[in-house]
C-alpha cells in the first residue's frame, strides 16, 4: 500500500500537467481562430473603405472633367496639384462657332488691306446705318441715272468725263463709308446688327431669346477682354457678373421652352453646359 501511495502521487501530478497542457493548447487554438476572424473583419472594412474612396475620387474626377469657365464658356484643363499652374481652357469651343463667325473684330477691320477701287473693288463692310438698299442707291442707281441725264451724244468727250466723274464720286463715297473709318464703338453697333440678323428671324427680331443670349455672350466676351487689361475696373467687373447670371437665366428659360434646340444654341455660342448651368463661380 505504501508503494502504491508513493507511485500514485506523481502519477496524479503528471496527469494534472497533461490536462493543463491540453487546456492551454485548446485555448491557444481558440484564440488563434479569433485572431483570424478579426483580421478578416479588418480586411473587409479596409476593402469597403477603399471602394468608397475610389468612388469619391471617380466622382471628383468627373466633376473636374466637367469644369468650365463661366465667362468664356469653354471646358477647363485643371492642372495637377504638383504643377502649381492655374486651370486653362482645354478646348476653345468659341473658335469657329457661329457667333465668332458673325462678330467682327476691330483690329481685323482697321488693319485690313484697302480694296482695289481701280479694279472695281468695294469695302466689305460699311458704317452703321447704311443698309444694303442705301448702298445700292448710292453706288449703283444714282451714278447711273446722273450719267444718263448728263449724257450728250454730240459731245462724246464730255460724256466720258461725266461717267468718269461719277465713278470717282462713287469711290469717294465708298472710302468715306468704309467701316475701317469707324471707332470701336461703331464696330460694336455693326456687330449688334449682325448678331440680331444671324440669330433672329429678321433684322428687328430683338425679343428672340436666342438673340438676347447671343448678344449677352458677345457682351460678356467683350467685357472680359477689357478687364484683362483693366483689372482695377470694379464697376465693369460687377457688370460682368450680372451679365453672366442674366445669360444663365435666359438659357434656363430657353431650355425649358425649346429643349430640342438647347444644345444646338450652346454649340452656336461656343458654350459648355457646365459653364451656364448650376452654381456659377465667377473668379474675376
Amino acid at each position: 500500500m505504501a508503494l502504491a501511495n508513493i507511485f500514485s502521487g506523481p502519477l496524479r501530478i503528471a496527469r494534472a500537467d497533461i490536462c493543463a497542457v491540453s487546456v492551454a493548447s485548446s485555448s491557444r487554438a481558440f484564440s488563434a481562430t479569433a485572431i483570424v476572424a478579426e483580421s478578416r473583419a479588418k480586411v473587409n472594412a479596409r476593402r469597403k473603405r477603399q471602394k468608397v474612396m475610389a468612388g469619391r475620387s471617380a466622382a471628383a474626377a468627373a466633376r473636374v472633367a466637367e469644369l468650365a469657365d463661366p465667362i468664356l464658356g469653354s471646358p477647363l484643363a485643371v492642372a495637377g496639384p504638383s504643377s502649381g499652374s492655374a486651370a486653362t481652357p482645354a478646348v476653345d469651343l468659341y473658335e469657329g462657332c457661329r457667333l465668332q463667325r458673325t462678330v467682327l473684330k476691330a483690329n481685323d477691320i482697321w488693319y485690313a488691306a484697302p480694296p482695289n477701287y481701280a479694279a472695281g473693288g468695294h469695302p466689305p463692310h460699311y458704317l452703321p446705318g447704311l443698309s444694303e438698299a442705301d448702298r445700292e442707291l448710292l453706288f449703283g442707281a444714282l451714278p447711273q441715272v446722273t450719267a444718263e441725264l448728263l449724257f450728250d451724244p454730240e459731245r462724246l468727250a464730255t460724256s466720258e468725263e461725266v461717267v468718269g466723274d461719277q465713278v470717282r464720286q462713287v469711290e469717294t463715297l465708298q472710302r468715306i463709308t468704309d467701316l475701317r473709318n469707324a471707332s470701336k464703338k461703331g464696330i460694336e453697333v455693326v456687330n449688334r446688327a449682325r448678331i440680331i440678323k444671324e440669330f433672329g428671324v429678321d433684322e428687328k427680331d430683338t425679343g428672340n431669346t436666342a438673340v438676347q443670349v447671343a448678344l449677352l455672350t458677345h457682351q460678356v466676351r467683350t467685357l472680359a477682354e477689357h478687364l484683362q487689361t483693366n483689372n482695377r475696373d470694379k464697376q465693369n467687373r460687377r457688370a460682368l457678373r450680372l451679365l453672366i447670371h442674366r445669360r444663365a437665366t435666359l438659357l434656363k428659360y430657353f431650355k425649358r421652352t425649346k429643349q430640342d434646340d438647347y444644345d444646338a444654341l450652346l454649340a452656336d455660342l461656343g458654350l459648355a453646359r457646365s459653364a451656364v448651368e448650376g452654381e456659377l463661380m465667377v473668379g474675376m
